[in-house]
């Protein structure tokens, strides 16, 4: 079962986690649609693309630079 749900984000130059966000409270179901998933469905990070960067900022307030970060909606159990 998923308890937390976080937007992750990496220097594409790099590969190790530069910031994480809990948006825990947007809501799994309003998450798991946003990237096309059954909330059941969604395990692992699942990539954010420019398809889902408006939506993401709509949701969260959080503005994705796709220019030189690399985002992951990303499920943990707890």
């Amino acid at each position: 079962m998923i308890g937390r749900l976080d937007i992750s984000r990496y220097p594409k130059d790099g590969e190790f986690l530069d910031s994480s966000v809990d948006v825990t409270a947007v809501g799994l179901d309003v998450l798991a649609d946003l990237v096309g998933m059954a909330p059941d469905e969604l395990v692992g990070d699942v990539p954010l693309t420019r398809e889902h960067a408006e939506r993401v900022r709509q949701l969260t307030g959080i503005t994705l630079d796709l220019e030189r970060y690399e985002y992951f909606l990303d499920p943990s159990s707890g």
